[in-house]
């Protein structure tokens, strides 16, 4: 993940995109398009450039679920990567308003993926109509450069209603030495972002905000000690020692797809069968050193060894057919046999 000053690369060359956001129902998020004209691309690039400018003076500090950071000072770093749906290319503009679940998303992390896809894919989004205006239940704007991280995208996020200013107040004006009424305007936009979104890392600048909008992750990881727990009674016949399940609970408190994948194991069927000498077996037979997870007669492992571990638990690990290539599953599903079973044949 990036460090403060590598923030100091994003590119807000191009033409910013405003994304807002509401939430029309339980679990469920809509985006809309807001169209600029182009008066206002200065304005919308400042908000970008202040948060880049206060981001790059602070001290970067990981995301665990007790962090507590001084705002101005540190921001905290949390990566995301593998939990969003890729963007599409392109601005296609259809009825896409709703964020769809992920059937590859755990349902623990549905809403955090569709908000991350909202704000990191906006060209699948349609245009806010200005009858919507009324509806006055947005939940955050993003500010959008599609192509700003090395040709990926960034957004700039702000927990805030654009719109919720507006109708507090009774009366605009403005002052030039006399007080003159003013026209009151339709949206309202504040003057940084709260988090700075990436496909791989979201950088949070204000803890409150990533609490509200992205309550499905903090609720996961938070349970990640249990789960760890969980996970020592389910595999049963497998010893862990107390520094292994340290190293399982930093490492997973920081990776929401680590904690999910943590979750699913700890329910998972084939658990109780797990015992250390098939787990020596399954290392050696994918050309691993098993003394790098087995010492003692229990796992050992450090924080580096976490995510072959759980590979190895989850069966993630096989070697090509015709190469033998060592490789490594990132998605699955179950396959079927086209040959049917001798006892179906008679």
């Amino acid at each position: 993940m990036r460090n403060a000053a590598s923030w100091a690369n994003i590119s807000l060359d191009g033409d910013p995109i405003l994304v807002v956001g509401r939430r029309p129902q339980a679990k469920t998020l809509a985006g809309f398009i807001v169209d600029l004209h182009e008066d206002t691309f200065g304005a919308i690039r400042e908000i970008a450039q202040a948060t880049i400018e206060e981001i790059t003076h602070c001290e970067p500090v990981e995301w665990h679920p007790n962090a507590v950071i001084e705002e101005g000072e540190q921001y905290l770093r949390l990566n995301v990567e593998g939990l969003p749906s890729p963007p599409r290319s392109g601005r296609r503009r259809k009825s896409a308003r709703v964020a769809p679940a992920d059937a590859e998303v755990s349902p623990q992390l549905q809403e955090a993926a569709a908000l991350l896809r909202l704000v990191l894919a906006p060209g699948e989004l349609t245009n806010l109509h200005p009858a919507q205006l009324q509806e006055d239940d947005f939940r955050f704007y993003a500010v959008v450069w599609e192509r700003g991280d090395a040709g990926q995208p960034v957004a700039f996020v702000s927990e805030y209603n654009p719109l919720l200013v507006l109708h507090r107040a009774n009366s605009w004006f403005r002052f030039d030495g006399t007080l003159r009424l003013a026209a009151s305007p339709d949206f309202a936009l504040d003057d940084r972002g709260d988090l700075i979104v990436t496909t791989d890392e979201i950088a949070i600048l204000r803890s409150p905000s990533f609490d509200h909008l992205f309550a499905d992750i903090r609720a996961l990881l938070n349970d990640v000690p249990e789960n760890v727990d969980a996970l020592k009674r389910a595999f049963s016949r497998l010893p862990i020692s107390d520094e292994s399940r340290k190293a399982l609970e930093a490492v997973c408190a920081t990776r929401p797809t680590f904690a999910r994948r943590l979750q699913e194991l700890a329910t998972s069927e084939h658990a109780r069968d797990v015992t250390l000498a098939k787990l020596h077996r399954a290392l050696r037979s994918h050309g691993e050193e098993p003394t790098d997870f087995i010492r003692n007669g229990r796992v050992e492992i450090t924080r580096a060894e976490v995510g072959p571990f759980l590979d190895v638990l989850e069966g993630r690990w096989y070697e090509a057919d015709f190469t033998s290539e060592p490789r490594r599953a990132a998605r699955w599903s179950s396959r079927r046999s086209r040959r049917r079973r001798p006892e179906l044949a008679n």
